[in-house]
């Protein structure tokens, strides 16, 4: 048959392309293990073709000639020509594109979620690096925009980290999701053959088998779930951007010369552009959520290319900006530094330390609340007027706007002690600090090797299937468990 030329250009020819790219080796695993299925079924000649797909698969697969449609037509056209009808149509047994290309679609997308969960893992642990190398470093934190609070920068990257970690699990939760297997389906009903579903899971290094054989060649939901995870984890990453493009504005931190670029016209400019790359990065993972949604949306609950093909290419994009843009945002934090007196100059007038003074002169008995807090917003607005600042205040104006002065309250005027009394879990004081700081260290580290265990348990299913296929029929599979 040959195709209408637009439907080749626009349909096929693309498709095949994509799927020769980035989904030949994950076709070749299927089918492998599907063989292996039908022939602990005892399937005449399904064992010969596992040993024909594992001969095929170190050849290259040949390119889109517009005659076959697909890259699962072009293997079974070349097993028919090289290996015989009965050896092709052996593997056909029960099997139907519809959950073949689920499998695929799926162990791609698992396999990119481990690199995004592994990439956030990394830039997580540098956070947590950083964090406990500044956690002296004064900063001013902001509200609404303006100076607030002093606090120091290790504690602000250690806030963001514990952020960071929930957009972890809500990455790993739609991994867990797309790690099922739906091969063993066949179509809608089921498949005639009973083959063994959750061993063909466990051969392909799934965590799990979709229980359902409707549902699992319908479901578009899995690659829906990711998209969101992915713009949740953009819409964190991206206040941490604002806050380092809010720096380097200032000269609080410089970006490395390697990963920033200068003016074609201002020779004084060194700009952060890495950064901008991030945010452009970030951005398109905001847009995943709509595009995997219309694709979804309305479409019959069965097999449609909507949710089936149609998601690999967005996700491929998607998959792309996640890591790039969390590989950038780790390499400009390891290489760029911080500027310790500009991130600290909102604290010079000492202004921020002004809710402290309130605090100090209820704790102390001196002012009850209602009347302490009015009496220091007075002072703060007299000061204003007279161009001096908190820094310039002395026993004298104590005395005289609030009816004390008790050298205490100058004291409560210092950020470090400031900080010292804010023990509480999670807080910025030295303590609590480095309280939080084993806690994400541990939590981190529990979640690396889980991390690992994941990668192996594919990586190990994986090159058996490549290289020693038949080996999996010697002795009974360990069933996968079904989540």
């Amino acid at each position: 048959m040959r195709w209408h030329n637009l439907y080749r250009r626009w349909v096929l020819g693309r498709h095949f392309r994509f799927a020769r790219e980035h989904l030949s080796d994950h076709f070749f695993d299927a089918l492998t293990a599907y063989a292996l299925g039908l022939a602990k079924l005892g399937v005449a000649e399904a064992k010969e073709a596992a040993w024909a797909l594992l001969v095929l698969r170190k050849e290259p697969v040949p390119g889109f000639s517009g005659q076959l449609e697909d890259i699962f037509f072009t293997i079974d056209h070349t097993l028919r020509e090289r290996f015989g009808l009965e050896v092709a149509g052996a593997l056909r047994r029960g099997l139907s594109r519809n959950d073949l290309d689920l499998t695929v679609f799926r162990a791609y997308a698992a396999e990119r979620m481990l690199r995004v969960l592994t990439a956030l893992s990394d830039l997580r642990r540098e956070l947590l690096h950083l964090g406990q190398t500044h956690r002296q470093t004064l900063l001013t934190a902001y509200t609404h925009h303006r100076p607030a609070q002093p606090t120091t920068l290790g504690h602000y990257l250690t806030g963001v980290e514990n952020l960071l970690s929930r957009d972890y699990q809500r990455l790993r939760a739609a991994f867990m999701t797309t790690d099922k297997c739906p091969l063993g389906a066949s179509t809608l009903a089921g498949s005639p053959y009973p083959v063994d579903r959750r061993a063909l899971a466990q051969w392909l290094g799934f965590g799990g088998t979709l229980e359902h054989t409707y549902d699992a060649i319908a479901a578009g939901d899995w690659a829906l779930e990711i998209a969101h995870a992915l713009a949740g984890l953009a819409a964190s990453l991206s206040r941490l951007v604002a806050d380092l493009l809010f720096w380097a504005e200032q000269g609080g931190f410089v970006v490395a010369e390697r990963i920033s670029q200068g003016s074609s016209i201002m020779p004084q400019k060194v700009n952060p552009v890495v950064l901008e790359h991030v945010r452009a990065f970030l951005s398109e993972l905001m847009g995943g959520p709509a595009i995997l949604g219309h694709l979804n949306y309305s479409t019959p609950f069965g097999d449609v290319n909507d949710h089936g093909p149609g998601v690999l290419e967005p996700l491929q994009s998607l998959f792309y900006a996640a890591e790039g843009a969390v590989a950038l945002l780790r390499v400009a934090l390891q290489e760029s530094r911080f500027v310790p007196e500009v991130l600290a100059q909102g604290l010079r007038d000492r202004s921020v330390l002004a809710s402290e003074l309130v605090d100090v002169l209820v704790s102390h008995r001196y002012l009850p609340l209602a009347e302490a807090y009015p009496r220091v917003q007075g002072m703060l607005r007299a000061l204003s007027s007279q161009g001096r600042t908190v820094a310039d205040l002395g026993l004298d104006d104590l005395q005289s706007h609030l009816g004390v002065g008790d050298p205490e309250l100058l004291r409560a005027l210092e950020p470090e002690r400031f900080l010292a009394r804010r023990k509480v879990l999670g807080g910025a004081a030295p303590e609590a600090q480095a309280v939080y700081l084993d806690y994400a260290l541990n939590r981190l580290k529990l979640e690396r090797l889980e991390l690992k265990e994941l990668k192996s348990r594919r990586r190990k299913a994986l090159r058996i299937l490549a290289t020693e296929p038949l080996s999996l029929l010697a002795s009974p599979p360990k069933t996968a468990p079904t989540p």
